[in-house]
């Protein structure tokens, strides 16, 4: 929960003249699909908008138009009923937009299966909230100052409030939205998935809605009532803690950084005593700005960095380079983090947790859940703030309460997940009558850079496709293994050419995936944006790239033929090369 995406690095990378199914009963509203008008869609997909009264009680006033896509079974003839849905984390990322990776990691399922993709109200394309006052350098600073800065949210909140009844963007009112859409397009009982906050809308959706479910996926769990962010620096000090224990019994981990708890120690007094001052390059202009690592900038990005094994297996680097003075490395990972989490609707975000969340916190409880923590109380202090003025309406206790259900749930957790523990798989499987709960040994809230990942893609496949978890085959999850630790920066960067640059710069294309990369300048230096995301490349040779805040054995290597430059590949370790091609 306003987490970086639980996605695997770049990988958001979404009807045929078929109709969806229509169902008896009362008649659907008018509703219509069509040819999509967003870049990066399948050719295949299909798009429309779907009304929805923000007051779903009194069913009067401002209506929401919510963005919706379908991509058709392959098989128009042995089509089934139960289309696959899936609902993004945050809360406020756009489940368009991580359901399209899903459904190209599933695509096994779209044989028979349609895919319903709908972003939430107040996300993505569905009248998100975006807080613009908290995006760009600025929005950078203040995130690792502050989280959520007081000034920035309240002129959001007056901006957004003065059009949106913001009590209403919940995850009641919205899984109602979807179930609303999938009575208009006559689906039977769907196949529902979530990931991080998306697991609260699932089985939101599953008490509500329960006749309208076939089965849950549940990724990164969170119980009905976690309380976030109660325990936030509780589970982020556990997740660091094992991460630390690992690199001490991990021989190469162990001679690189032989005194890694002390360097940790030591960078965290300095920024404590003073923030330390870094330049980095704007994304836009290319020049550079500053920006101020301080002990909440500093205790926030390690957290960050555990939430997927390829950033954490960086970490123990990052803090070596920075107690030797270094904290160069660390704020390229920090601007590349915060970036994510500030293009997401903040104020869905707010609306959500001050709500379902933070009215839950007692006071007195805060002591006790952060003491012996990195992280401390900020976070949780940060939310409270913010929530002050916000406007909620009351829930009600009931959606504390355990969810209930004997509908197939298979729930997946990282061993090392700092904000959805392992933990809470468990409390949440023990009310799923025909739950199967798995835990991935060093995983996290992401699986990013997990050897044999593919591996659980098959399982959630094989579940969907029979319906149940008995005789589910999972004895691959036992054989996945973290990445190694990263103990060196790589091959230095180089000053190549400009006009070698220029050749670079262009619009890359994957046909299948419909994922497109733009290569082009931020003043003198390279730049590449992938779904609206914008990195510094930093060039090793006249061709091959690391990425500005991510791994040095995450790279780009351009292609180069008879002179030409043909297309690019993304090469990451835990995953195969990715080739997009270069576009006339």
């Amino acid at each position: 929960m306003r987490n970086p995406t639980i996605l695997p690095l770049l990988a958001i990378l979404a009807l045929s003249a078929a109709h969806p199914l229509r169902g008896a009963g009362e008649p659907a509203p008018p509703f219509s699909l069509g040819a999509c008008k967003e870049p990066g869609l399948p050719a295949e997909a299909r798009c429309g908008t779907y009304e929805v009264f923000e007051n779903r009680e009194t069913r009067t006033g401002r209506k929401i138009p919510l963005q919706v896509v379908v991509l058709p079974a392959r098989d128009a003839a042995g089509r089934l009923p139960d289309p696959f849905v899936y609902f993004a984390g945050g809360p406020g990322d756009s489940s368009i937009r991580e359901g399209l990776f899903f459904a190209q990691e599933l695509a096994a399922l779209r044989k028979t299966r349609d895919v319903l993709l709908v972003d939430l109200r107040g996300t993505g394309g569905s009248a998100g909230l975006f807080c613009t006052e908290m995006q760009g350098k600025q929005g950078i600073q203040g995130f690792l100052d502050d989280f959520l800065p007081a000034g920035p949210m309240k002129a959001c909140r007056d901006r957004l409030q003065a059009t949106a009844d913001l009590s209403w963007y919940v995850t009641g009112a919205a899984v109602d939205d979807v179930e609303e859409v999938r009575t208009a397009l006559g689906y039977g009982p769907v196949n529902l998935m979530g990931g991080s906050y998306g697991t609260r809308a699932v089985l939101t959706y599953l008490r509500r809605h329960p006749q309208s479910v076939r089965t849950i996926t549940l990724l990164g769990v969170v119980p009905p009532d976690d309380r976030y962010p109660l325990n936030v620096a509780r589970s982020a000090q556990t997740a660091l803690e094992g991460l630390l224990a690992e690199c001490e019994g991990d021989a190469a981990c162990r001679e690189a950084f032989p005194e890694l708890r002390q360097e940790l120690a030591a960078v965290m007094e300095r920024v404590t005593a003073e923030p330390v001052r870094v330049s980095l390059f704007d994304l836009d202009t290319g020049e550079p700005f500053e920006i101020r690592l301080g002990r909440a900038a500093v205790a926030q990005t390690l957290r960050y960095m555990t939430y997927s094994p390829a950033d954490a297996a960086l970490l123990p680097l990052l803090v070596h380079a920075a107690a030797g003075g270094n904290f160069e490395p660390l704020a390229q990972t920090a601007r590349v983090q915060v970036a994510f989490l500030t293009s997401t609707a903040d104020g869905f975000y707010q609306s959500v947790t001050c709500a379902e969340d933070v009215a839950f916190i007692r006071p007195e409880e805060i002591p006790a859940a952060v003491e012996g923590t990195l992280l401390g109380d900020f976070r949780v202090q940060r939310q409270r703030a913010a929530c002050e003025g916000w406007p909620v309406r009351d829930p009600g206790r009931e959606i504390q309460a355990p969810v209930v259900s004997d509908v197939p749930a298979l729930l997946i957790s990282g061993e090392r997940d700092p904000v959805t523990p392992a933990a809470n798989g468990d409390r949440v499987v023990s009310t799923l009558k025909n739950g199967l709960h798995l835990v991935v040994a060093d995983g996290a809230h992401s699986l990013r850079g997990m050897q044999g990942g593919d591996c659980l893609t098959g399982v959630m496949a094989a579940f969907i496709e029979s319906g149940k978890t008995e005789g589910l085959e999972t004895s691959c999850v036992g054989r996945m293994r973290r990445p190694a630790f990263v103990t060196s920066f790589g091959d230095p960067e180089v000053k190549p050419v400009r006009a070698n640059l220029e050749r670079l710069a262009g619009t890359y294309r994957d046909p299948e995936s419909g994922l497109t990369m733009e290569v082009g300048f931020a003043g003198s230096r390279l730049r590449c944006t992938l779904d609206g995301a914008p990195a510094l490349l930093l060039p090793t040779s006249q061709t091959r790239f690391r990425i500005e805040g991510f791994s040095p054995e995450t790279v780009l290597e351009f292609q180069l033929r008879e002179g030409r430059i043909t297309g690019v590949v993304l090469r990451d370790p835990s995953r195969p090369d990715l080739t997009l091609a270069k576009q006339d």
